[in-house]
């Protein structure tokens, strides 16, 4: 080996034996924030309120759906007996509306995005003062959400779920 390989061997050695000796002091803990807000009272109303306002939307577009439905129905029936300028005309309104019915779905998942956003954002500030507290309180250096992080073993002794469910609860 030469000078500059067994140079390089003792660096990384040095450097990534260092990391091993901090991560050994610390200590991580793992929390489940869909769980915890899932099953909370904030949550379920929020889920709701969610829920309640997608059925609003959907009887609407779903009643266009089936008008644009029946139109194009209509029109596939008749196309055959068309002047060859009705039926275009016809197309191109069935189109407009077409479009116009695929913008009001784009609208309605935007205001959905929205509102669960608006009702969402100070259960998740809740939350994170819940698992900032639990964390300082059980001197935990590390949270990590359970089912967001790609966590695929973890002891059971790291789950800080109920200890944060109660603090989320107060």
């Amino acid at each position: 080996m030469t000078k500059l390989s067994i140079g390089l061997l003792v660096i990384f050695g040095l450097v990534f034996g260092s990391l091993g000796l901090a991560a050994a002091d610390t200590k991580i803990g793992v929390v489940d924030s869909s769980d915890i807000l899932g099953k909370s009272a904030q949550g379920k109303a929020v889920q709701e309120t969610l829920k309640r306002k997608s059925e609003e939307l959907g009887k609407n577009l779903q009643k266009q759906e089936q008008e644009i439905g029946k139109a194009m129905e209509d029109f596939r029936k008749q196309s055959g007996v068309m002047k060859e300028e009705a039926k275009k005309k016809r197309q191109e309104e069935l189109t407009k509306q077409a479009n116009e019915f695929q913008r009001r779905v784009a609208d309605a998942d935007k205001q959905m995005g929205l509102l669960e956003q608006k009702e969402m954002e100070p259960l998740l500030k809740k939350l994170e003062q819940a698992v900032n507290d639990v964390a300082k309180e059980n001197k935990i250096d590390l949270v990590v959400d359970k089912r967001r992080s790609g966590l695929l073993y973890m002891a059971p002794a790291l789950d800080l779920t109920e200890k944060v469910r109660s603090r989320f609860g107060r």
